[in-house]
């Protein structure tokens, strides 16, 4: 049985699809073998296993790897519970991509660090490592900061679920996307959460000078463009 965390997980983030052209074109410039950090349940990482590449899927959250699992092919997809930040693998990677400002949720300077030095120890040589950065205080486009969006529900074992964005809150260093999120029960009975996610604030010239630190060598950006409900995003390319 799937989880709440990545039934949360799969209404948040599962039906975002502005980005799956750029990890399409990543993966035939580069081949596989492919790892996926922030993984979540899967909507990277079964895309380019079904293309044929060998996916790795790393994630820290267990219970959304569960899900991944369940509905990849028998031995289609290795899974990885680990922290992105501080991972060992016996491998190396000709892609390692981090999707969905996922780079923005390692904690500051220190934990982009710290996962610089995991990915250039697992980066084969002339491979890439790929993170989408985006910054949620951009309005241009009336996806951050606008009008609140519609939500999105499902029905799962009977249980109603409901999530949608109603603000973003600022703090030093971070930008909080604060979530609505109901649950009802067949009886009736509802449940009302409130949920935040800090993303940290960073530049694209800060992400790669933090990176030519780590060793790593800067290659031309890829775009991802920003839909009505999210803000455009850059994915910044790094070369072994």
């Amino acid at each position: 049985m799937i989880s709440e965390a990545a039934i949360w997980h799969d209404l948040e983030c599962g039906s975002y699809e502005a980005d799956l052209d750029c990890w399409r074109t990543l993966a035939a410039d580069y081949g596989g073998p492919i790892l996926d950090v922030g993984a979540g349940t899967g909507r990277i990482a079964l895309m380019l296993a079904q293309l044929g590449h060998q996916v790795t899927a790393l994630d820290l959250d267990q219970s959304l790897l569960a899900a991944l699992s369940q509905r990849a092919p028998a031995g289609g997809i290795e899974t990885l519970c680990a922290d992105a930040r501080d991972f060992e693998l016996d491998r190396q990677f000709a892609l390692i991509i981090v999707p969905m400002l996922t780079v923005q949720l390692f904690g500051g300077a220190a934990g982009r660090a710290r996962f610089f030095d995991s990915a250039s120890a697992h980066l084969a040589p002339g491979g890439c490592v790929a993170l989408a950065i985006a910054d949620l205080l951009d309005d241009e486009n009336g996806a951050a900061g606008g009008e609140p969006t519609e939500a999105d529900r499902c029905t799962t074992a009977g249980i109603s679920y409901s999530t949608r964005a109603v603000a973003l809150n600022r703090r030093d260093g971070q930008v909080g996307i604060e979530r609505r999120r109901e649950l009802e029960s067949p009886d009736g009975k509802r449940e009302v959460k409130a949920a935040t996610d800090w993303i940290d604030t960073v530049t694209a010239e800060q992400l790669e000078a933090e990176a030519e630190a780590a060793g790593l060598t800067v290659a031309p950006q890829r775009l991802i463009p920003a839909t009505s409900e999210y803000v455009g995003s850059a994915v910044i390319c790094l070369n072994g």
